[in-house]
């Protein structure tokens, strides 16, 4: 399970918790198309920093928390390396994710 996994904003040090699920989907919603991800950032300021409406995944495979790019055009960074898309990378407390250019630690 991804909870008690927590996001948390550099912008503001707003938490959001991970759900009580094996996976989630980060982006911004598009009420237009009836999108909606799992974690919607749109309120974190996703659209002007770049994130896509499907972006990247965080995702449990054997016991370990992996975060992915789903090909977004902005591109998903971990500890500031760039991720290749579909190239899952494995997650530790602390790691600074950015989606575009909106910035989040994870707490695991």
């Amino acid at each position: 399970m991804l909870a008690p996994a927590v996001l948390i904003m550099r912008a503001n040090n707003a938490r959001l918790s991970l759900p009580p699920a094996t996976e989630a989907l980060l982006g911004r919603a598009d009420p237009v198309s009836n999108f909606f991800p799992d974690l919607d950032l749109t309120p974190y300021g996703a659209v002007e920093h770049g994130v896509g409406r499907r972006h990247a995944r965080i995702f449990v495979h054997g016991g370990q928390i992996y975060l992915e790019d789903l090909d977004s055009t902005n591109g998903t960074f971990r500890n500031n390396a760039r991720l290749t898309p579909r190239q899952p990378v494995p997650l530790i407390n602390g790691d600074e994710l950015r989606l575009g250019r909106l910035v989040i630690t994870i707490q695991l």
